[in-house]
């Protein structure tokens, strides 16, 4: 009798790419250089800006979670992934690059459908994020990824604005 080992599509990048038809733009196994070869968008910086250690939280979340970096013509444009809070729950994060636009779409495809293997494969019944109150732009596009606005948390970032929480339940 033969065993066939299942790997997760989360922990298997190249099926990811085949998947999605990626070639480049293209995901790839996230590395703590890759935040320093990025051109950080204003909207992310503000943790940079209070939090001394952010590119170490930055490789916490990769060892708590599931992360990736999409990568253009050998530069890094967006980092993200998905941390497990408890059983059914997870709270999905991105740090953005100034070029993101350059490949606005397919990252737009790519984790739309992430956000659905998250789900899946993670067994969530909910998936949260929280965008800063004053970044119109991500708030605009989280919502045409189905997530819904549960709220205003004052005063929670690192800079003492407010954000929301968002929520995508299963």
């Amino acid at each position: 009798m033969r065993i066939q080992t299942l790997t997760s599509l989360l922990e298997d990048i190249p099926n990811l790419n085949s998947k999605f038809n990626l070639r480049d733009p293209k995901l790839v196994e996230y590395h703590p250089a890759f935040v320093k070869m990025m051109d950080v968008r204003p909207a992310d910086q503000v943790f940079f800006k209070h939090i001394d250690n952010f590119a170490q939280v930055l490789d916490g979340y990769s060892h708590l979670g599931h992360s990736y970096v999409a990568v253009h013509e050998g530069k890094p444009l967006a980092i993200f992934g998905v941390i497990k809070l408890w059983e059914g729950v997870a709270e999905a994060w991105l740090l953005t690059d100034n070029e993101l636009h350059t490949i606005a779409r397919p990252f737009h495809r790519v984790t739309k459908l992430m956000f659905d293997i998250f789900m899946s494969e993670l067994n969530l019944f909910r998936l949260q994020v929280t965008v800063h109150s004053s970044n119109l732009q991500a708030i605009k596009w989280i919502e045409t990824l189905y997530f819904k606005k549960e709220g205003r948390l004052r005063c929670y970032g690192p800079d003492k604005k407010d954000f929301y929480i968002y929520s995508r339940i299963k």
